[in-house]
């Protein structure tokens, strides 16, 4: 046998990653609440379904732990979990009329994104190039002693130098499909940490054209001179707005974002409280003639 193939170093495997990461807790309280959350919005309880979400949310960015490849993959996982939080909250606080905040928690969500790539993308790189390396000089090995191995696997019985021989050959085969495994494993890592970083960017740029369109609204509404207030008065006091938001939850949205703008409005209250079954609009008065 070859004595470079004697020379060849044990790939071994960084002890905490040879385990696989526990499912992270924050992704199980995603994927538990998002149902939750999504039932308080078909049932228009936006409100509710904003606070539900907003329960996911750190209070404060978690840092970035460098420390070595296992926080880092930890850390990695946790911006992935974040995301879908933001996302979540994004959504319920469109529904709520909460476009500023919904603007604020997609920003977030990529900014997560963009501290996970910029952390990951070199020292898993590197692990990459590593684990790639040690495998095409296993392949050689391999291949320069494929002959001999193929001998040592026909014979049925081995001396013990024989054996020993095989089982060396046995473990750099081995050793092959480990590299691929690992070099596939950070290289996924990556590709999900950049892929992030690009995510939110639909999500940003309705939230902002939500926003821009309806401050150029208000500023054309020539009657209220660029006034916020008498916009929403003036909206909500014409059916045809209401009418042209399409389905319940549309309008119920629609009413959700004027009570955002003016939540002191007792006509939008009134309005949100008629589509919720709160009120019912009065009997129109009959008309009695009498005889003469």
């Amino acid at each position: 046998m070859n004595p470079s193939m004697l020379l060849l170093p044990a790939i071994v495997l960084p002890s905490a990653l040879a385990a696989q990461a526990p499912a992270p807790t924050l992704g199980e309280q995603v994927r538990a609440t998002r149902p939750v959350v999504e039932k308080l919005m078909a049932d228009l309880k936006f409100q509710e379904a904003l606070q539900q979400a907003q329960t996911l949310l750190p209070a404060t960015r978690p840092a970035f732990d460098k420390s070595n490849n296992q926080t880092m993959l930890t850390c990695a996982i946790r911006a992935i979990d974040l995301g879908q939080a933001y996302r979540l909250a994004v959504e319920a606080a469109d529904a709520a009329g909460q476009w500023e905040k919904a603007l604020d928690y997609a920003k977030e969500a990529k900014a997560i994104a963009g501290e996970s790539y910029a952390a990951v993308q070199d020292p898993f790189g590197k692990m990459v190039t590593y684990y790639d390396a040690a495998g095409a000089r296993a392949q050689q090995v391999l291949k320069e002693n494929a002959d001999r191995i193929k001998e040592l696997k026909a014979k049925k019985d081995l001396d013990p130098g024989e054996k020993q021989e095989l089982d060396l050959a046995l473990g750099v085969e081995k050793e092959v499909g480990d590299d691929a495994k690992w070099s596939k494993f950070f290289q996924t890592y990556i590709n999900a940490a950049k892929e992030e970083t690009t995510a939110y960017d639909p999500l940003i740029a309705v939230m902002e054209k939500k926003i821009q369109g309806e401050a150029d609204q208000i500023a054309e509404y020539k009657a209220g001179k660029g006034d916020k207030l008498k916009w929403v008065e003036a909206v909500v006091s014409s059916p045809a707005y209401l009418e042209a938001q399409g389905d319940k939850a549309g309008k119920m949205r629609f009413l959700s974002r004027l009570a955002v703008i003016d939540p002191d409005s007792k006509k939008v209250q009134h309005q949100i409280d008629l589509l919720t079954g709160k009120a019912v609009e009065p009997a129109p008065k009959r008309v009695v003639h009498r005889k003469k």
